[in-house]
This record gives structure tokens, sequence and C-alpha cells, in this order.
């Protein structure tokens, strides 16, 4: 009998195990990577462009694309699209990235040859209508009225602000003028340059044979659909930025909403990229953090407080971001700053090391578990341009990073005198 008041023994995480990456090449150039598995009856076949914010002429537009792309095609209606992907049952998402548009679309394999001509439609004949755009504005205006009362959305606009500058495409800082600017033709330009085989590519998990790739080929890759064939940089332009701080009053505010942060320079292909990772899960990536304890455990100033780093290619964003009672707003602010010094002056602990190595082995293999998460992990590989062996890097170091590596992150790429702070509410 299992003696079930002695818990397993912890094991260590020597290595994840990836199902294979496939890769093929249409007549029009249009790339496919696909993972397989015989015992998957889902298919999740994604859509991904180089159409992200770095690549919009104007601002909001390629947020506006990502929300009306399913919204009338040349043969369908905004109703009848819904309508068919609902009778199949065809779950959706369409999202846009800095670099890449994400259009990942998941239902069942016996459906398939239901699917794919509405998916055709889409992305090859989607037109905005007028009235979708008059519909999404009106839409959008109202709920920035909304928006401008709330801390924490306003706190995220302004700081994307004082981080990135004025001009860079990733200051989310918009009036409802902004809208008012967009344009059906911003919209089938953006669709027309974009969307397009030389500008992205197909990526299909399930189980995938010779059968539906001849599919796939047959509707997206004999001919070249759209005029533009250019591919677009993938570069993200470097912050522009000389504002340092923003206090913003709003009167009513039961809280404050705090964002604290600084451009740095690890990139997602740096050298001490696994390290900056891990560091930030160490200060704030994770319920049992450092800034978790202190701030939320023995302060109480607030519910949750979170840190962050947005990687790119050239650059990456050091973020840590809380809601607090508006009395513990400057107390709040200076423990962050407390915290981060005294890791910079000390190397954390082999236990609180451990709890941190444990808690992200686990979210690896967590990550790894299922042909579904697998397809998010080799997109995740293919468009930040990873080692194939990139998980299992990152396991080993986890395994080998010090205390003393740590620290050294937050003395190497932190300078408290020039974070930038964002405060908004009392």
């Amino acid at each position: 009998m299992v003696d079930r008041s002695t818990p397993p023994p912890i094991q260590s995480i020597d290595k994840v195990e990836l199902l294979p990456l496939h890769q093929h090449t249409f007549t029009n150039g249009l790339k496919v990577y696909y993972i397989t598995s015989k015992e998957s009856t889902v298919i999740q076949l994604s859509f991904l462009f180089k159409a992200g914010w770095i690549h919009q002429s104007k601002k909001l537009l390629t947020n506006a694309f990502t929300s009306l792309l399913l919204n009338g095609t040349l043969h369908h209606s905004a109703k009848e699209i819904a309508e068919i992907l609902e009778h199949y049952g065809v779950f959706y998402n369409i999202e846009p990235t800095p670099v890449y548009t994400k259009m990942q679309f998941t239902f069942l394999k016996k459906n398939i040859d239901a699917v794919l001509p509405i998916l055709t439609d889409i992305i090859k004949y989607a037109n905005f209508p007028q009235e979708e755009l008059d519909i999404y504005t009106k839409t959008h205006i109202e709920q920035y009225q909304t928006n401008i009362k709330n801390v924490a959305i306003v706190a995220q606009w302004n700081y994307s602000k004082i981080i990135y500058g004025d001009t860079h495409p990733l200051n989310k800082l918009h009036t409802p003028d902004d809208y008012l600017k967009l344009k059906r033709d911003d919209l089938l330009q953006f669709f027309t340059t974009h969307i397009h085989p030389k500008n992205g590519f197909i990526f299909i998990s399930g189980n995938v044979d010779d059968a539906i790739l001849k599919k796939l080929e047959h509707h997206f890759g004999t001919t070249d659909f759209h005029q533009s064939q250019h591919t677009f940089d993938e570069t993200v332009p470097l912050p522009n930025s000389y504002e340092q701080h923003i206090y913003n009053q709003i009167p009513d505010a039961l809280q404050s909403a705090i964002k604290i942060g600084m451009p740095i320079d690890i990139h997602s292909h740096h050298p001490e990229y696994f390290d900056g990772v891990i560091a930030n899960t160490l200060l704030g990536g994770f319920f049992g953090s450092r800034l978790m304890s202190v701030i939320r455990e023995e302060k109480g100033y607030t519910y949750g407080i979170y840190s962050a780093i947005n990687f790119f290619n050239t650059f990456s964003v050091f973020t840590v971001s809380a809601e607090v009672k508006a009395e513990y707003t400057q107390a709040c602010v200076d423990e962050v700053i407390h915290q981060i010094e005294l890791l910079q002056k000390e190397a954390p602990s082999e236990e609180e090391m451990m709890v941190v190595k444990n808690y992200l082995s686990g979210e690896i293999l967590d990550n790894t578990d299922g042909i579904l998460k697998q397809d998010n992990v080799w997109k995740a590989i293919i468009t930040r341009h990873w080692n194939q062996d990139h998980y299992n890097q990152f396991l080993n170091r986890i395994k080998t990073i010090t205390p003393e590596d740590v620290s050294n992150i937050f003395k190497k790429y932190i300078s408290t005198d020039k974070l930038k702070k964002c405060i908004v509410g009392k």
C-alpha cells in the first residue's frame, strides 16, 4: 500500500524532449513548419506575418488591423464569418506583437476541409468594410473615456512614453483623435503589403500528414497573393526617450498604479539572457518572489507586485509594476529601489535560489507538456531565431547559475538612479 503521508522525492529536470520540427516550402515561397502527433484529433493552424507594431505607419493601425481582420472579406460579411467559425467549433486568437501579427485557429482535424476555405478568404481577401471600421472607432473612443479613469491603463500608456519616446512605435499613449485618423485605405494597404508569402510563415500542429500539407499548399502555397512581396525587418528600434518621470494625479483614485523601470542592454541573444530571466524571476517574476514576499506579505502595501523583462532583438526593458493603496505609494517605490540595491550589495541565499530554480524548471516542464504547448514553444524559437536546444540550454543554466551571478546582473545592468518612474493615482 502506498504511504500517502510521505511526499515523493523532488527530482531535478535534466532535459525536455520536444517533438521534431519539420519544415517545408510551398511553390510560392511560403514556409510551413509543423510538429505532428498521431494521437491528436485537434489541428492548430497559425499564420505569422511581420506585421507588428514596429511596422505600422500610424498609431493604433496594427491594433485596428488585428481587430477587424475577421470582420469582412470580398465574399463574406463579419456575421457570416463568425457563423462559419462557430459552426465548425473554431477557436481563434489574433493578436499583434512588436514584430509579428499572429493568427491562430484551433479546430478538429475532421473539419479541415470546411475550415480552410474561410481561412483562405480571410488571409487573401479581407476587405475591412467601412461600416466595421466606423463601429470600431466609435466603440474604442467610448472605451477610451472609461480607460482614462483606470490608473493601471493610464500608467501603462504613460510608462511606454517615458521608456520608448514620443515617436517610437511601442509608445502606447494615444488620444481619441488617433482613432479618427485611421482610414480604410490604411488598413487595406497594411494588409496587402504585409500579409504575403515572403513576409511570414505557417505553423501547424496536430496529426499532420502529407494530405494536410497538400491541402494547405492548394489553399495558400501555389501562387503569390497580394502585389507586394517585400520582406520586412524584425529590428525593434532603440528607445529615444529623454523623460525621466511622470506623476499623473487622478483625484478620485483609491489606488496608485506604479511602474518603475528602464531599458537595459540584454537582448534575446545576449550571453547573459538566461541570467537576466533568472534574476528577474527572483526579484518579482512569480508569486514567491522577493518583491511579493516583502511588499505584499510583510508590509501589506499591495495584493500583487511583479517585475518583468521584455526582451527584444537589440535591447530589453526591465519593469516593476504594482497597484497600491494610495497612502503607501511612496513607501512602495522606496522599498522596490531598496530591494534592488540590496540584491546589488548582497547575493541571494542558496535557499531563495533553490525556490527560483525549482519554479523555473517546473515552468519549462509545464510549457513543453503536450503538442499544443509545444506549438507555442516552437513558434517562439522560430520567431526569436533561437537554437533548437534553447530550452535545454536554459535548464542547464538554471542548474549552474550562482547567487553571485544573479547579484551581478543587478549590479551590471540596473542603475537605481536611472530608473524611470510612472505613478498614476494619488
